[in-house]
């Protein structure tokens, strides 16, 4: 777990830019919400905030003193030494640094801390070592940004692909071939590019479904044979492996957005329900009222009120009305009670996520603009694979 951090400042803490007035004096420009995420990461027990940096200022200086920053290092020349030799005498090890910079002159602390970090406008050789790259530019937010991200790897996310071979509708669906490969290659080649996963495993009752996984350099985990649901498979392997939150991603989602895996993450790190699914915008209105698009309403938060097949509201409209996406997010000791839980909502409706409701679980939704396309039936492989192909043009137009 990281404890220790080391931070440039220009680039970093500023923008970049240098401000000097007429007598000389240097002025910068600090972000507020980076000031208010360092005091937040310094309160935490055993937690330090360290500023090191290559040039020297005052206005520097009195930042830090606003702040509380006792560690500020300046006319650092070999800033790699300067971590390792504050790293031993506070007393803790490399592993448990962080090092947040932007530039060239960085790099070599970078390559000794337990993970690197830096804003979104960082160099490229940067950005190539670091295991976050913040959303937020320099000076925009980026140090708070990534200390928020620090704080949600203390805690590991563990995402599950379930993959049974034998389908009712599409027998021996998980490797069907979509686009030359395999369906279950591209759901774990897609999901492996969330950025907020700690683990990514297949579980499967297959050892052809294990073959293909293992010569792309994933992971497979044989299950029982017997599981009922994908959900009963996935908390077998949760169960096995461990984590603080599981992702049940769904094996049938060839075109899963990676963006949408990371808001499932974040929404449970950020809400206090233990469960949370992506919902969006229905935009065709053949499907209000088709059976095997699921609706949901929602409470003002966001919260789920309830999942039907039927068309929910009453008077739902295109535009106005969610369907659910196929992906959940449990804090892993709930989906380890959620398999034991009864439900007669379930069993009316044939939906799985009501044995939550009924048994007096919130479900926190995240709105995305994915427009899912599962993979149930033959024909469903063609629409895929013209999805694919449109996706394909539009990226070679931009």
């Amino acid at each position: 777990m990281v404890r220790l951090v080391f931070s440039d400042v220009d680039g970093v803490l500023t923008d970049s830019k240098i401000n000097i007035g007429q007598s000389g004096e240097v002025f910068k420009s600090f972000d507020v919400k980076d000031g208010q995420g360092i005091v937040q990461w310094r309160e935490k027990a055993n937690h330090e905030f360290v500023i090191i940096t290559s040039r020297s200022s005052q206005a520097v200086a009195n930042r830090a003193s606003e702040l509380g920053i006792e560690e500020i290092h300046q006319d650092v020349g070999n800033k790699k030494q300067k971590v390792e030799d504050v790293t031993s005498r506070l007393g803790f090890d490399l592993k448990d640094t962080a090092y947040i910079g932007d530039d060239l002159t960085d790099l070599s602390a970078m390559r000794v801390v337990g993970k690197a970090c830096c804003p979104a406008d960082a160099i490229q050789e940067v950005k190539n070592q670091c295991s976050y790259v913040s959303k937020n530019n320099g000076g925009k937010g980026c140090v708070r940004d990534i200390l928020e991200n620090l704080d949600r790897k203390s805690q590991t996310t563990l995402g599950v692909i379930p993959a049974r071979y034998g389908s009712t509708r599409l027998p021996g669906k998980p490797l069907a071939k979509i686009a030359d490969k395999p369906m279950i290659q591209h759901v774990y080649e897609r999901a492996n590019n969330a950025a907020l996963l700690d683990d990514l495993i297949v579980a499967t009752d297959d050892e052809r479904i294990v073959e293909v996984v293992e010569s792309i350099g994933g992971r497979a985990i044989m299950t029982s044979s017997v599981h009922q649901t994908g959900t009963d498979r996935v908390a077998e392997v949760a169960t096995r492996v461990g984590s603080d939150f599981t992702l049940n991603i769904q094996g049938d989602e060839p075109l899963i957005d990676p963006d949408v895996i990371d808001a499932i993450v974040e929404a449970l790190h950020k809400n206090s329900p233990k469960v949370a699914t992506p919902i969006s915008t229905i935009e065709d209105e053949s499907l209000l009222n088709d059976k095997n698009t699921v609706k949901v309403v929602t409470d003002s938060d966001g919260k789920a009120l309830y999942f039907s097949r039927s068309k929910i509201p009453q008077n739902a409209e295109i535009g106005a009305t969610y369907k659910h996406i196929g992906l959940y997010g449990f804090e892993t000791d709930l989906l380890l009670d959620y398999i034991d839980m009864e439900s007669e909502l379930e069993a009316a409706e044939d939906l799985e996520q009501l044995r939550l409701l009924e048994n007096g679980h919130d479900i926190q939704t995240v709105k995305t603009d994915y427009d899912s396309k599962e993979v149930n039936v033959e024909r469903d492989i063609t629409v895929v694979e013209q999805q694919m192909q449109k996706n394909d043009n539009n990226e070679d137009q931009q």
